[in-house]
């Protein structure tokens, strides 16, 4: 059978066309790819279609879900295609206290610490450089660092200043100036690592200022007269021998209630300086009598005498005189 030349002539272009596109077809499919493994550069030729991963792995390059494959590994191969394989590295972390191990492709810590999503605290600290660069096998550590603070009050003690003064006999005392403890705010501050207390500091603020407390101390010293004096005694008594002359200021008060030594306060008790007088002396006033020193008071102080009597009336009467006090023995 023999085909018409218009025939050959179609048969002939559809050849040519089938083969021609083939070699299209096949110049198309043939790559050349540059891959930069883990630092290591080397070329890559070969036919192949679809996508970075298949081609990759055609050509004997192959990578983990934990690698890092840039363009991304489901993006169509072309020719010319420039592709770099990070290889993911083993780190061993510890944060706050807790390890745990990590394969990750960052090449810093800080990027370590941002692809982690680990959030810092600003008093954290991490222990090597954020930029420092990451290798196989290393260890970082984040020290979780926290600071509690509390606020207290407390008092401040005041001070007793002792000062001497003649206008009081020796072994008298006054109190001159009452002490006012002060107040300071204490401000503890614990600092603790990883949930572990490491230090304490103590601050303190004075809101008020203690008041020092003065007291008087006596200096002038003491009349003395001979144990061997007597004196004559009004009534028909005979002497007295007394060991002490004291020459005071008297007032008169009523009697009633109980003396500081527990006894009855009636005629014959005297209130007295116990520092001047001691409680349980007998005492001779001329123009009063015996008394006895049981009694002491808010207003008696050093030579200052207060008589009991029986009658108001009498108490005013007594007023206030000058009197000579003996001791007796």
């Amino acid at each position: 059978m023999r085909i018409p030349k218009s025939k050959v002539l179609y048969v002939s272009a559809a050849v040519l066309a089938l083969f021609g596109g083939s070699a299209m077809t096949a110049d198309a499919a043939y790559k050349t790819v540059t891959v930069q493994d883990n630092g290591e550069r080397r070329v890559v030729h070969g036919f192949g279609f679809g996508t970075v991963r298949s081609f990759l792995r055609r050509q004997g390059v192959t990578f983990t879900p934990d690698d890092k494959v840039v363009p991304e590994p489901d993006r169509p191969v072309t020719d010319g295609m420039e592709v770099t394989v990070r290889r993911a590295k083993l780190v061993h972390l510890v944060d706050g206290g807790v390890p745990r191990d990590m394969q990750t492709t960052a090449l810093t810590v800080g990027q370590l610490l941002r692809q982690s999503d680990i959030e810092m605290g600003k008093q954290d600290i991490v222990s090597k450089p954020l930029h420092e660069p990451l290798n196989e096998g290393e260890w970082v550590r984040i020290y979780r660092v926290e600071t509690r603070t509390s606020t207290s009050r407390a008092s401040i003690p005041f001070q007793t200043e002792r000062r001497m003064t003649d206008q009081l006999y020796e072994g008298q005392q006054r109190v001159l100036t009452h002490g006012v403890k002060g107040l300071q705010e204490v401000l503890t501050t614990h600092k603790f690592v990883d949930g572990r207390k490491v230090s304490t500091k103590v601050t303190k603020k004075v809101l008020r200022r203690p008041i020092h407390e003065i007291v008087l101390v006596g200096t002038r010293e003491r009349p003395m007269v001979s144990r061997s004096a007597s004196l004559a005694s009004r009534g028909g008594g005979g002497t007295l021998q007394f060991a002490r002359k004291l020459v005071m200021t008297a007032t008169a008060y009523v009697g009633g209630g109980r003396t500081a030594d527990g006894s009855l306060a009636e005629p014959g008790v005297a209130s007295v300086d116990p520092a001047v007088i001691p409680l349980g002396s007998r005492l001779y006033v001329p123009g009063v009598g015996k008394l006895v020193a049981a009694d002491t008071g808010g207003a008696i102080h050093g030579n200052r005498i207060d008589i009991c009597v029986s009658t108001e009336s009498e108490a005013l009467s007594f007023g206030v005189r000058p009197v000579t006090v003996y001791v007796l023995h």
